[in-house]
């Protein structure tokens, strides 16, 4: 238990070593936007093959608490007073229509704003809008990566703070939005939550196209357990990229079909009928900002094992697959737990080669002693000596 105690201390100062300083840059622009942008609406000023450019025609592309970012399991911090989070009115009442849409950026499905996030955050945020965000079957399309591991796919349900009078008017503001992520993998068996999505894809095929779909449980989207997650102010990751919301990136994921997964990446066309795909952006420098968990291990991330690594850094307007071989997330191992099994070891080993070395040298002393002993000869005093 003491080797255990020490390796664990040992594991923290790494962590405290290597974690990353909080520092949050705060926009003081007043420059307002229209919901489109939010909603990554038909927009022809941007897309996501000249992300590259999109700081020189939208000034907060620029900023640096920028989104997506990259999940280091390895310096994200735990921080116990994260609360639970708590949703009302998710479960949607079948006869209530909830309108589809491609907008020529993205898969998106308005909701209504009596579906609210009551506990969690620091006030209550009203839902507004899920998209998707995917890539093709050589390129995985998550925003969000895990040790620079893209998932094949990822959700963003939108939220915006209660206290604005609007979505225009929050997400332009440091607190206006709250942006839950799910990163969705490839399963064996189609997802029957999601079947009430993607089964009205093909009725969307086309650039601003929208149908009408019927209300579901969208709690179901969202994996069982909301009590594991990761925490970080970030930003809009479509222009104009205001860095507005706090992002919660679940631990665990969810999967869907390869089939199913296909619809996303084949069914929906963009502006001049182009395929809508690797609709995502890379992976944004942290500059400092502290990534928060709000579990004390590091598991591995839950549920798909068939999706391809690909490079944080590469353009994703390009074939480019990764040269390591894709491992499922179940097979990861947790980096707290390596460390502090490196650490147990390295204390059980040096302990057992020391008492180890006192045995011998205890051993050896006592041969010598009794050697010396059996050297000494009792002879009986001669007449001539007395």
């Amino acid at each position: 238990m003491l080797l255990w105690t020490l390796g664990a201390l040992w594991l923290q100062c790494l962590v405290l070593i290597t974690a990353s300083s909080s520092s949050e840059e705060e926009d003081g622009s007043s420059e307002r936007d229209s919901e489109e942008h939010l909603e990554s609406s038909s927009h022809p000023h941007w897309k996501h093959d000249d992300q590259n450019v999109w700081p020189a025609n939208f000034y907060h592309c620029g900023g640096t608490s920028q989104s997506p970012i990259n999940i280091n399991t390895r310096t994200v911090i735990f921080d116990p007073s994260l609360p639970k989070i708590n949703l009302e009115g998710y479960d949607l009442p079948c006869k209530q229509s909830l309108k589809l849409k491609n907008n020529g950026h993205t898969l998106q499905l308005s909701l209504p704003e009596t579906m609210r996030i009551v506990q969690g955050f620091n006030g209550v945020f009203l839902a507004k809008q899920l998209h998707f965000h995917w890539g093709t079957p050589e390129i995985p399309g998550s925003e969000h990566t895990v040790d620079n591991t893209h998932f094949p796919a990822e959700i963003h349900v939108v939220h915006y703070n209660s206290k604005y009078g609007s979505i225009d008017q929050a997400v332009s503001q440091p607190d206006g939005l709250v942006v839950l992520g799910v990163l969705l993998g490839i399963g064996l068996h189609d997802n029957e939550n999601y079947e009430k999505i993607l089964s009205s894809i093909k009725n969307v095929s086309t650039e601003d196209s929208d149908t009408e779909i019927p209300g579901f449980n969208v709690r179901l989207l969202l994996p069982d357990n909301l009590e594991r997650f990761y925490r970080y102010n970030g930003s809009l990751t479509t222009p104009p990229c205001f860095q507005s919301v706090t992002w919660t990136v679940f631990n665990e994921s969810i999967t869907l079909s390869r089939k199913q997964m296909a619809m996303l990446e084949d069914t929906l066309k963009a502006h001049h009928s182009h395929s809508l795909t690797k609709n995502f952006r890379i992976p944004q420098p942290l500059h400092g900002r502290p990534v928060l968990c709000s579990f004390r291990e590091l598991p591995a991330m839950e549920g798909p094992r068939s999706y391809i690594p690909y490079e944080s850094d590469v353009d994703p307007s390009k074939d480019v697959r990764s040269k390591n071989e894709a491992q499922g997330p179940n097979s990861w191992i947790s980096s707290g737990d390596i460390w502090a099994t490196a650490f147990g070891t390295l204390f059980t080993v040096t302990l057992l080669s020391f008492l180890v070395y006192a045995y011998r040298q205890q051993k050896k002393y006592s041969r010598l002693k009794n050697g010396a002993k059996q050297n000494v000869i009792y002879k009986p005093a001669s007449k001539d000596d007395v």
